[in-house]
């Protein structure tokens, strides 16, 4: 195997894999409402992500850099969506889990867009692994394997999520999972806060 491609995965699968803001909604919604249901927020994240990904490849990272008020701007808004989602967990922890909705389509745009910590992965990947001498059919291969790898890691936290509500059948502990999953996304938020 390419010690590159080894190098490549070693660096971007643990930031990929790790906690934050969509592993944690993958976790809960797969949980709360199961793959099938969650699927139309995986897609939605993941799709969004190829377009972050191939922005911050052609420059955005470079324009962030010269505004960096714009992403100030968008941290905050990801946070208080964050708090947002937080809150809507705690609901299905004091209510009735058949009354609420899951996670859509439109919640996995508005969530990757909001998601600064992905924005660090490609940002990453291209700084480590991408020189302009390279053209520009890098950048998009770089964009597409880091696709298929996002798609894998966040179905993980899916199915995870969806074993944890199966090993934990009575309607109290959902009620408490909830609300720990609430908890994590508060304590996110107020981790990138600060």
């Amino acid at each position: 195997m390419n010690s590159d491609f080894m190098l490549w995965v070693l660096t971007l699968l643990p930031i990929v894999i790790s906690p934050g803001p969509a592993n944690i909604l993958y976790a809960a919604s797969g949980s709360a409402f199961g793959i099938k249901k969650t699927i139309p927020f995986w897609l939605a994240t993941n799709v969004t992500s190829v377009f972050q990904t191939l922005a911050v490849g052609f420059g955005l990272s470079s324009l962030l850099l010269l505004y960096p008020n714009v992403n100030i701007f968008i941290k905050y808004l990801g946070i208080l969506f964050l708090l947002y989602l937080a809150y809507k967990f705690y609901h299905m922890s004091v209510k009735k889990t058949e009354s609420l909705k899951p996670l859509s389509f439109k919640d996995g745009v508005i969530i990757e867009l909001l998601n600064m910590k992905y924005l660090l992965v490609p940002t990453i990947m291209f700084s480590q692994f991408y020189t302009p001498s390279d053209g520009y059919i890098e950048i998009i291969i770089l964009t597409f394997s880091l696709l298929i790898m996002t798609l894998l890691s966040s179905m993980i936290w899916i199915i995870g999520g969806k074993q944890l509500s199966s090993f934990v059948q009575n309607k109290e502990m959902q009620k408490r999972q909830s609300l720990f999953f609430s908890i994590l996304l508060l304590v996110t938020a107020i981790w990138l806060s600060v």
